[in-house]
């Protein structure tokens, strides 16, 4: 399927008349919790001709790209990525950290991370995971039996939050080293076992959730909301990034 996705990529840049400077998996297969049939969730960053940013109009900032039921390709114009990190957008952070990469130019990834960890604002991620994390938990009653790749939706990220909480630092994007950020023993070694099914479960697979789990995800929810972190909403400097952007597009 790599060979494939590739090839796609190629097409996509011809087409559209970019170039990709990052192609990275997102989804499970990159969270480190696939199926045998999960699909695959290519994420792109591109930028586009030069003379196309010095036009009055501004052309289209993401691309949305879609092959039978398996691929789906989306993602930025490289100037609309960087306007993200700025605001301390979590998307990018995880993009740069994928552990599986399909193509990028030298040293981009490398670049970008530095970059998200100078706009890195503790506060702002934290809100986003943990909004992630109550979008998911509302919208599914672990109660009762449901697919395990929802469980996982709830699961990243509230430990993503709580490693920032405790760590300062930006998080993993997956669960494998994520779950260090797990205190007890047996949830990390229950959360282990739900990975090893999810690995041989078909994504229609559904699970009846332990006690144990749903009172993790309770107590992780209530520290969580107990956690005054402190504001910090002024932006900071577009300098670095700036020279980043016409750096990039000159080449």
């Amino acid at each position: 399927m790599r060979n494939e996705i590739i090839k796609h990529i190629k097409q996509l840049e011809e087409k559209q008349n970019i170039k990709i400077l990052l192609a990275a998996e997102s989804g499970s297969r990159a969270w480190g919790c696939p199926s045998p049939d999960s699909d695959y969730d290519v994420r792109i960053i591109y930028k586009r001709p030069k003379s196309d940013y010095l036009e009055i109009d501004d052309k289209p900032d993401s691309i949305n790209y879609f092959h039978g039921e398996l691929l789906d390709i989306n993602g930025w114009d490289i100037k609309k990525t960087l306007k993200l990190i700025r605001k301390s957008n979590a998307t990018p952070f995880e993009w740069a950290q994928s552990p599986i990469i399909y193509t990028e130019i030298e040293d981009f990834r490398s670049t970008l991370l530095n970059l998200c960890k100078e706009y890195f604002n503790p506060r702002h991620t934290v809100n986003h995971y943990k909004g992630i994390a109550k979008n998911s938990f509302s919208n599914n009653d672990l109660s009762s039996a449901i697919k395990l790749k929802k469980l996982f939706y709830v699961l990243r990220p509230i430990m993503a939050a709580k490693w920032i909480i405790k760590k300062n630092e930006i998080p993993p994007m997956d669960i494998p080293n994520l779950i260090s950020i797990v205190e007890d023993d047996t949830v990390m070694n229950h959360i282990n076992h739900l990975l090893e099914i999810k690995k041989s479960a078909n994504e229609d697979y559904v699970h009846k959730m332990d006690k144990l789990i749903i009172d993790f995800i309770d107590q992780e929810f209530n520290y969580l909301n107990s956690v005054n972190m402190q504001d910090t909403t002024e932006l900071q400097s577009s300098e670095k990034l700036n020279t980043k952007f016409k750096e990039i597009i000159e080449n």
